[in-house]
């Protein structure tokens, strides 16, 4: 078990890169589990239908909000630093096993959501104590700098990446090929557990104060926080599942090439570097309550942009390739603002318990969305295809049309957000 330390400017420098290049490695896992195409694919070739596809996407968040919190309980017993490492470690392993899952034959698609499962319990581990270790490193003042380019510099590994797979698979690529990919994403995942575990543990002139009990009590009865946490839980559950979304309809209806996918996959993520890149002069010029109702309004207008496309072609597919640009620049955004937010509405001495429970009721916002929508999918409750007007459209731009019309109702939410409309005297924990 390492020492503490004290943290010393040159210290805090070395460790906030080890964390960025953590954040770097680790987010092709997270990546390419969550949001890109190539797990659907993968899954797909597999002999997963749409609702299994989806729900490749689905488990990670999902799992983070359900054991979020139960993670921090045991991240407050056996230390933050440990439990990160040991996790991320154990994930690595659980990342490979996912790769080789072809080779189990009719039992692939099983095992492969099965350790996708115990990879996302695992994963919340791993976000349980990300925040509280950045919260012990950055001192108020860098957290919006480092997080603008901490976002911004494991984003461009994420384009890099899948960008390079797009443009090596073939129009029509093998499961081989498909399983090189994420072998190569694996064995860079690897590195999060390496650079973390170089991260020194310093001595903190504000040590956690409260018990699991008391912990708990006194995040949800942060009002600023849970109000926030309540409204970061209909915001993604009206808007998280979009990407994934957007995935199948290219591939089952409008039916593009898989690398085509894949490379709009690459390219849309380039909207997330420059929404972290951005972010900080957005929120800067336009504030915490301009930049959530813009959130809205992009969010919004994308989902009905796509609700609208109904043929497949180069002119629809770059259509596409733009909207989902905008798309991951505004989530981006969004997230760059909120981690903000929540890092600061944090009771002091409660970083832990505050922030998991923020992040659960986000998690499982989002991983709801992804969900239902899987479980819509496979149901078949929605019609094949319907018409108004002599336009036809299919069950996919109808889930778009139920995504806009969530998010302007999550949008009336926004007042209780206390950034947009400040009521009594909050505990914000700003220091």
């Amino acid at each position: 078990m390492k020492q503490p330390v004290a943290a010393t400017p040159e210290l805090r420098e070395k460790a906030e890169w080890d964390t960025i290049l953590s954040a770097c490695t680790g987010a092709l896992g997270d990546v390419t589990l969550t949001d890109s195409a190539v797990i659907i694919l993968f899954a797909a070739m597999m002999g997963a239908g749409d609702m299994f596809s989806m729900l490749t996407t689905a488990i990670m968040p999902f799992m983070n909000g359900v054991f979020l919190i139960p993670m921090a309980i045991v991240a407050t017993k056996v230390g933050v630093h440990r439990l990160i490492v040991w996790a991320c470690s154990i994930s690595a392993l659980g990342y490979f096993l996912i790769v080789a899952t072809p080779f189990f034959g009719s039992w692939g698609v099983t095992i492969m959501i099965t350790t996708l499962t115990l990879f996302a319990i695992l994963h919340t581990g791993y976000v349980a104590c990300w925040f509280p270790i950045l919260d012990s490193i950055l001192t108020p003042e860098r957290r919006g700098a480092y997080l603008s380019k901490m976002r911004f510099l494991w984003q461009l590994s994420s384009v890099t990446f899948l960008f390079a797979v797009g443009k090596m698979l073939p129009k029509e690529p093998a499961l081989w090929q498909l399983q090189l990919a994420l072998l190569a994403a694996a064995i860079i995942f690897s590195g999060r557990a390496f650079f973390l575990s170089r991260v020194p543990v310093f001595i903190q002139e504000k040590k956690e104060a409260f018990g699991f009990h008391d912990g708990l009590v006194t995040a949800l009865g942060n009002k600023a926080l849970t109000a926030y946490s309540s409204y970061l839980f209909l915001l993604n559950l009206a808007a998280f599942g979009t990407i994934p979304l957007s995935v199948l309809f290219l591939k089952n209806h409008l039916k593009a090439p898989d690398n085509i996918i894949v490379m709009i996959s690459a390219v849309t993520f380039g909207g997330m570097l420059l929404g972290s890149l951005l972010a900080g002069r957005i929120i800067k010029k336009l504030g915490i309550k301009m930049t959530l109702i813009a959130i809205h309004a992009t969010f919004w207008l994308t989902n009905s942009c796509l609700f609208f496309i109904g043929k497949g072609n180069n002119v629809t597919y770059a259509l596409i390739t733009f909207l989902m640009l905008l798309y991951c620049f505004t989530y981006a955004a969004a997230n760059v603002a909120t981690t903000s937010e929540m890092m600061a509405m944090a009771t002091p001495g409660n970083k832990t318990m505050a922030m998991a429970v923020c992040g659960s009721f986000s998690s499982i916002g989002g991983g709801l969305s992804r969900v239902i929508t899987s479980v819509i999918l496979g149901a078949g409750i929605l019609a094949p295809e319907w018409h108004i007007k002599g336009i036809k459209f299919c069950h996919y731009q109808t889930l778009f049309l139920i995504y806009a019309v969530c998010i302007l109702f999550a949008a009336m939410l926004l007042v209780i957000v206390p950034a947009v409309v400040p009521k009594g005297k909050y505990a914000y924990g700003r220091e």
